[in-house]
């Protein structure tokens, strides 16, 4: 008797440490059901112990997925493998009380017969009752568990996982460091923890997940977590150097490769976010998510026919929620392709569906398909919107931009050309005055006024490329052909000038950096 005691005992021991170190159940905890339902398949043929651990994970989630009837069978099936682990009658019971309740009590009553001692099995118990609403019976079976070990890790992830559903994360995270408090190496509530946070205070989830990862290095599931918390951040690079840790251990999900992909996309990295979707692809052909980060990533690529056919196949997508950036990107593809008319569509499509204000960079690919299907005018107009709605936002590169469009349309257009040059000129002043250190404004001033005084009559251009030189001159070897104007201009207006000693000295600056220059050594031989 006494040895068949002792066999229990070993038995119902190993169960709960094979429990406490299995993988599956750390990725069914967190999240990734995928993941664990293959784990836990992979263990079926295990020892029982292992097996009927197995069953009953795979019963949770078969529960979860909303198909009692296959967790039941599971549950039943674990509990036939191995009548010592307890949860699989829980299993059982938590099924059952929808139709059966007092066979599902029995079934209670069975799992508490095995593990008297155990708190844990208590709050299984409170969990089965929650997940058919009887909240009263679950306090009273929540509140047996802490009259056995009232510091049970899992009474407090229970209370958290409540808090939580009730819309209280502050509370729920407070339940969480409790359970912590009481076993620092409860791994999962470190996830709980830094994911109540992680849009709120996300420093707090990043140093929680850090201590959890410098007792545990190889827990696989707090990178994941770290991943997508500096995602949220729009701390992109420490987020795909976390979620490439997390990938290394080869147990990921579509969903996870979804995360993966979006943040190697938002640090710029598209060819590996490209190969990262061709696994997300491989692995789930119909993922939304994964379609829709293809199309944007073949944009950046520079694979604009086969963005644009992954895009076109996207919108066709029965009931698809479609974004903003859906339609930008497709803006984007059909301007590649020259379907103007398509393209502007798309890009006021997006602005339909966002705030205008909030995204005013929509303006300038608005601008930019104008321009190529050569309404000048309506590139202005849009560049012009742009930069009124960025505000304070506009950077000095963009007044440069509106002002070549400017200068662009009065090289197309001579009726209007003067009054395009006036808006051109005092927009490179601008430019002029936000980086003075840049020779960029004070060049395309030169080249406005050289076009607004195209006989060069009256010098308009030359206090402008006077101003230019000293700047160029600093980088010669870099902006030779930008000296070569400057230097040609000048030497031009001085021999229309009479000027020939002034005319001889640019001319032959020509040909200090450029000693083939034809219309330098042209012009020197008409100079006596």
């Amino acid at each position: 008797m006494t040895r068949n005691i002792y066999i229990l005992i070993i038995s119902l021991l190993a169960t709960i440490a094979y429990a406490d170190n299995n993988p599956g159940i750390d990725f069914y905890k967190a999240g990734e059901p995928g993941i664990a339902k293959k784990l836990f398949e992979e263990q079926l043929n295990s020892s029982p112990t292992e097996k009927a651990v197995a069953l009953y994970y795979l019963g949770e989630i078969a529960f979860d997925a909303g198909q009692p009837a296959e967790a039941l069978g599971y549950y039943k099936q674990g509990w036939e493998t191995n009548p010592e682990y307890a949860f699989n009658k829980v299993g059982e019971g938590k099924i059952l009380l929808k139709t059966d309740r007092p066979a599902a009590e029995k079934a209670f009553d069975t799992a508490i017969k095995v593990n008297k001692k155990n708190a844990d099995t208590y709050v299984a118990i409170a969990s089965a009752y929650s997940a058919n609403g009887m909240e009263t019976e679950a306090a009273s079976s929540l509140e047996n568990a802490r009259k056995l070990n009232p510091n049970v890790p899992a009474i407090f992830l229970y209370e958290g996982d409540r808090l939580l559903a009730l819309n209280k994360p502050g509370d729920a995270a407070g339940k969480y460091e409790q359970a912590i408090h009481f076993d620092p190496d409860c791994q999962i509530a470190y996830i709980r923890y830094a994911e109540v946070y992680q849009a709120v205070t996300p420093s707090l989830s990043v140093e929680m997940l850090q201590k959890v990862l410098a007792n545990h290095p190889e827990y696989l599931l707090a990178q994941r977590t770290l991943g997508n918390v500096y995602s949220l951040q729009g701390a992109y690079a420490k987020a795909t150097d976390a979620y490439g840790k997390y990938m290394a251990g080869g147990l990921y999900s579509a969903d996870n490769l979804v995360h993966y992909a979006s943040a190697l996309f938002f640090d710029k990295q598209y060819d590996k976010a490209a190969e990262v979707l061709a696994k997300g692809k491989a692995m789930d052909p119909d993922n939304f998510l994964l379609k829709r980060l293809s199309f944007y990533d073949a944009c950046e690529t520079g694979k604009y026919q086969e963005g644009l056919d992954e895009a076109t196949a996207f919108f066709r997508i029965p009931d698809g929620k479609f974004i903003w950036q859906d339609y930008l990107y497709y803006g984007r593809l059909l301007n590649e392709a020259k379907q103007y008319g398509r393209s502007l569509a798309a890009l006021r499509q997006a602005q339909a569906l966002s705030d205008s204000h909030a995204h005013p960079e929509i303006y300038k690919d608005i601008a930019n398909v104008s321009l190529n299907s050569g309404d000048d005018n309506a590139a202005i107009e849009a560049y012009t919107k742009y930069i009124e709605q960025a505000g304070e936002a506009a950077e000095a590169s963009d007044f440069y931009q509106l002002g070549k469009y400017y200068y662009g349309a009065a090289v197309k257009d001579s009726t209007l050309a003067a009054g395009y040059l006036a808006k051109a000129d005092s927009i490179f002043a601008i430019v002029k005055e936000r980086v003075p250190s840049s020779h960029l404004g004070v060049l395309w001033q030169a080249r406005t006024n050289s076009l607004l005084d195209p006989e060069t009559e009256k010098g308009l251009a030359k206090p402008y490329y006077e101003a230019c030189i000293p700047m160029l001159e600093k980088n010669q070897d870099k902006y030779r052909k930008e000296l070569s104007e400057c230097y040609r201009y000048l030497g031009y207006y001085y021999y229309l000038k009479q000027d020939m000693d002034s005319s001889k000295l640019y001319w032959n600056k020509i040909l200090d950096i450029a000693p083939t220059d034809k219309t330098a050594l042209e012009a020197l031989k008409n100079i006596k």
